[in-house]
């Protein structure tokens, strides 16, 4: 009698554990079940087809803003046309990240004090906003509310105070050799040794407050009416360019450290023998413009590299925008710039699971090349989909 007691005991006890094991081993398909997202069919979830429009990707944009005097001006131009940029951002669904950050390095001649925050506006650092972030994001706010965020930033209130500054002196009848001018400029004005290129690849170095993400494309802006060091490394050896200062060792440096990361440059400068002259009559001839000799070349190198890597994908090349800082209205070259953010962003779609049965995947596109492999939980295509592509993903099955 003890022993079929045992033996009844015993069989309970397992199959209440087979019980328990089978409901561990479904519970997360019965889950989905719950949510509407599968069927449960012999064990298997089984997820429906759908059809997956592309959008717009991460795109990471840092704006070196040249913050020395005469840049006002230029500096109230592009606020008065990012709004469509940012506007364009939006109807795209680009999760974007705008960083800014100034061509002001320090030296011993150039220390950290009130007029650059203490060092908080030199060295590649990005700008406080506003809104008490380091960098604007797709989640800030209504536009209008980012637009006035961006506003805010770019027009720099160092550099109007050093162009008051300027103007109050010569006004006043003195000449700028002459009484304590060069002292009064240190305490009103940020450096007028402008290296917007060492600060840049100070945040592709540093990555100041993790604004650059792993996943995210990287595009550059800079806008200024000078060139690197302002051009004094052809004439004076205190200003001759460092390996930070040269463009072409940008643009390899950002491939260095994101091998994978697609890229532009774009700057908005000094280009051809019209702008020069018009730069040199905005502050009462003190200070003069220069075409940004190395800002181009960093440009350039960076169209090389990306390019080659074009080619050998049987890919069509690209031209990063050569702005010119004199136009009368930025839009059209911004527009451009916009075309280069807003191209490829997406190279693959997450499913509900590794290996998957049944998936078939339909790319709507003329471009024949395009092909995809499942990696994990994720389709990875050979290229990334252009915004606006839509892709079929047939009935799936995840294993038990």
């Amino acid at each position: 009698m003890l022993v079929k007691i045992q033996y009844l005991i015993t069989t309970f006890l397992l199959v209440l554990f087979v019980s328990a094991c089978s409901e561990v081993k479904f519970s997360q398909h019965y889950e989905c079940e719950a949510q509407g997202t599968c069927v449960v069919q012999n064990g298997k979830a089984v997820y429906p087809s759908k059809v997956v429009t592309i959008e717009g990707g991460n795109v990471d944009i840092l704006i070196v803003n040249d913050n020395s005097a005469s840049m006002s001006f230029e500096q109230q131009r592009m606020a008065d046309r990012f709004g469509q940029f940012i506007n364009n951002l939006e109807k795209k669904n680009i999760n974007y990240r705008i960083g800014f950050t100034t061509t002001d390095i320090s030296s011993t001649q150039n220390k950290a004090r009130d007029i650059n925050q203490n060092g908080g506006l030199q060295d590649g650092n990005l700008i406080s906003l506003s809104n008490g972030k380091k960098f604007l994001s797709s989640g800030d706010g209504t536009i209008a509310e980012k637009i006035n965020i961006f506003n805010s930033a770019i027009k720099r209130p160092e550099t109007l105070t050093c162009e008051n500054f300027i103007r109050n002196w010569i006004n006043s009848g003195k000449k700028i050799n002459e009484g304590n001018y060069n002292l009064e400029y240190y305490n009103n004005c940020p450096s007028g040794d402008e290296r917007g290129i060492y600060a840049a690849n100070l945040v592709i170095k540093n990555n100041p407050d993790s604004f650059l993400r792993d996943d995210a494309d990287f595009q550059l802006i800079f806008l200024s009416d000078e060139d690197e060091r302002s051009q004094l490394y052809f004439s004076e050896a205190n200003y001759a360019l460092t390996e930070m200062d040269k463009g072409v060792n940008l643009a390899q440096n950002i491939r260095t450290q994101f091998p994978n990361k697609n890229f532009g440059i774009h700057p908005i400068i000094v280009a051809d023998e019209y702008c020069l002259p018009v730069q040199a009559k905005q502050l009462l001839n003190v200070v003069n413009g220069s075409y940004g000799y190395e800002y181009d070349n960093a440009r350039k190198e960076a169209q090389n590299i990306v390019n080659a890597e074009r080619k050998a994908k049987n890919l069509e090349s690209i031209k990063m925008v050569l702005g010119d800082i004199c136009s009368d209205d930025y839009s059209g070259q911004l527009y451009d710039i916009f075309n280069q953010v807003s191209g490829a962003i997406v190279d693959n779609i997450a499913i509900e699971c590794a290996n998957p049965s049944g998936l078939s995947v339909t790319v709507a596109t003329s471009d024949s090349s395009i092909s995809y492999e499942v990696v994990g939980n994720l389709i990875k295509f050979n290229k990334k989909l252009p915004v606006g592509t839509k892709v079929t993903l047939s009935e799936y099955s995840c294993p038990q």
